[in-house]
């Protein structure tokens, strides 16, 4: 569907809803979220007794059940999709003097639990409705957290359907693993969903500790769409390319009590004004730099500022880009994983020390290899990676240990194992 056309039924229909809110017609509502319902065509599935499954679309969580039902067509898990934006506009309607904040879903007074009931009874009476259209036997969010999915556990409970979270979060630095379970249990209600799945035994035990979620609610399945970057070990990269994920500036963090933002601006522009160098003096190398949405721009990396064998990308997802790229350089970022799951040659800056100064905001990467401590070892491990031959090495006892506390992926095979837990649980 065009782009412009998809958008305008969007807005149209967000606006329908909100007239149908303050009718208070749950029947209405029903029929809206029915119009813009849709099939996730990139999973197939055969025709033989059916289960049909709503998920809250979300990046991430929906590359983790189309890398787990990839090349599967004996599935008789349809599933649909919706913008996570029809279910926020309810509960905005429900809450409307509440603070909207994932990971902060705690009902703090009187008229909060009030509200919280009155959105049950009415997304129950509508999801009941929405059975005269499509009968669905089950819900998917992909995180515990999201404030506007947090009460369709029970929802689910008063319908007697299945509420799974394929929760997509588990890479934490220490800090982070440190604030988690306080967050988690001091600023949110326990889960009621039917099944948790989780990437990492870490994550799993924050959940616990934390009394959100009980033992049998949680189980680890790893993270299914880091199954594509342990394909490409048999994939020969290009041998010129460079691909740059580039440093955010600052990062932050809710799970961090005192919300305490690191700088890494000094970082930053070192990493960049090297490589901007290297491809000055190397005009056979294609160098990429890859940004991210929100908080890179092309105004920044505009192709007057850049050699001609540079070129910037924003947007769309980084893991795709690790196809072709003989050196990978990134930092505190999932890419790093990736990267390592992927054979790639990656090199991880480190001019200023920040492995040791500043250990508890990056992840546990305890991988020496990895790390460039100055321009002259940088610049040495681009010449090396760039001249070796491509060769699909066996991971290390490190790579792995790295691997499986943060993905909980050493071999490639989560997607199949998401894919069995959901079969047990739907069928």
């Amino acid at each position: 569907m065009n782009k412009l056309i998809y958008n305008f039924r969007k807005s149209l229909s967000l606006f329908l809803l909100n007239i149908a809110l303050k009718l208070n017609n749950h029947q209405l509502c029903a029929f809206i979220l029915w119009l813009n319902i849709r099939k996730l065509r990139t999973i197939k599935f055969d025709n033989k007794k059916l289960k049909k499954i709503l998920i809250f679309s979300k990046s991430g969580g929906n590359e983790d059940l189309r890398e787990s039902f990839r090349d599967n067509s004996k599935n008789n898990i349809i599933f649909f999709w919706i913008p996570r934006s029809f279910l926020k506009k309810i509960f905005y309607h429900n809450f409307k003097n509440k603070t909207y904040k994932d990971y902060f879903t705690k009902i703090t007074n009187s008229q909060e639990h009030n509200n919280k009931k009155l959105f049950v009874k009415f997304v129950t009476s509508m999801f009941k409705s929405l059975d005269n259209f499509l009968k669905l036997d089950g819900f998917i969010s992909f995180n515990i957290f999201y404030f506007a999915e947090k009460y369709l556990d029970q929802v689910c409970k008063n319908l007697n359907k299945k509420f799974i979270i394929l929760h997509k979060e588990s890479t934490f630095t220490p800090l982070e693993e440190k604030g988690a379970a306080k967050v988690y249990k001091n600023q949110n209600d326990k889960t009621l969903s039917h099944k948790i799945s989780v990437y990492s035994e870490i994550q799993k035990k924050i959940l616990i500790k934390s009394k959100i979620a009980k033992k049998n609610q949680v189980v680890v399945n790893g993270c299914p769409r880091s199954d594509y970057a342990f394909r490409l070990r048999n994939i020969k990269p290009q041998k010129n390319i460079i691909v740059y994920y580039i440093i955010e500036n600052s990062r932050g963090s809710d799970l961090i009590s005192n919300k305490t933002k690191v700088n890494w601006t000094k970082l930053y522009y070192q990493t960049l004004k090297y490589l901007l160098d290297y491809a000055k003096n190397n005009s056979d190398i294609h160098l990429i730099l890859k940004g991210k949405t929100g908080v890179h721009s092309k105004n920044q990396f505009s192709s007057k500022y850049l050699p001609e064998n540079c070129s910037f990308i924003d947007g769309g997802t980084g893991e795709k880009l690790l196809e072709n790229a003989k050196v990978v350089i990134a930092f505190n970022s999932t890419i790093v994983l990736e990267a390592i799951a992927s054979n790639r040659n990656l090199i991880i800056p480190n001019f200023n020390n920040e492995n040791e100064k500043k250990k508890k905001f990056l992840y546990k990467i305890n991988i020496k290899k990895c790390f460039a401590n100055s321009k002259k070892q940088f610049n040495k491990k681009i010449n090396l990676y760039l001249s070796s031959k491509y060769r699909n090495k066996k991971l290390s006892p490190s790579e792995k240990g790295v691997l499986n506390y943060y993905l909980g992926n050493t071999d490639g095979n989560s997607g199949k194992k998401m894919r069995n837990f959901l079969y047990k649980i739907i069928n």
